[in-house]
């Protein structure tokens, strides 16, 4: 690099004025035939975004947290799955204050990227699991969001078993493999649910 040139690229006033728009619709600053221009996220950058909405309340800044509420909201309009992903995470998420526990056993990485898969794709997964009293028993469930709390990666999910909602720590599966079908039409109902069912645990 030449002495004295920035090392950050210079923004033409076309993308200058993109990026501003981008910014803009999150507080509903744009137009609806310009909201249609801009691409939607992905999913790994939407829950990205979300648990770092979830999480501004924890960082000492009161009127980022109130914006970060505000969007929240606002997606309970927009995208309702969305925001009650948000919810969950504000519930159940690590909070940036707590010390992350290094004795336990980290959740393998090519388990994660099953239940990832298997979440966008609202597959069934199966697994064996041992509780925290020891006990085996193995499991097929509608896996619905990961979480992260100090004790390790959980996964929140309806348990075909119990006919119930359950949470299971990642390390804790044994086999784990996605099953057939897909339960994308019961999705949203199930997170609300979940949600509910976290709210009067809270």
């Amino acid at each position: 690099m030449r002495p004295g040139r920035s090392p950050f690229p210079t923004l033409t006033r076309r993308a200058l004025g993109a990026r501003l728009a981008a910014a803009g619709a999150a507080f509903g600053l744009r137009s609806a035939a310009a909201a249609e221009r801009v691409p939607a996220l992905g999913p790994d950058l939407r829950d990205a975004a979300l648990r770092g909405l979830a999480l501004a309340g924890h960082r000492g800044d009161p009127v980022a947290a109130a914006a970060a509420e505000a969007a929240l909201a606002r997606l309970a309009e927009t995208d309702p799955e969305a925001a009650i992903l948000g919810r969950l995470y504000q519930l159940l998420d690590v909070r940036p204050a707590l010390a992350w526990r290094a004795d336990l056993p980290a959740a393998p990485a090519v388990d994660l990227a099953t239940l990832h898969a298997a979440i966008r794709a609202c597959r069934p997964v199966a697994f064996g699991y041992t509780d925290l009293d020891g006990k085996k028993t193995h499991r097929t469930v509608l896996p619905l969001v990961l979480v992260h709390p100090p004790q390790g990666v959980k996964l929140l999910a309806w348990c075909k078993e119990r006919g119930d909602f359950r949470q299971f720590f990642v390390r804790a599966m044994q086999d784990l493999a996605p099953g057939s079908g897909d339960f994308a039409k019961d999705r949203l109902t199930l997170l609300q649910g979940l949600l509910d069912k976290e709210t009067g645990r809270a």
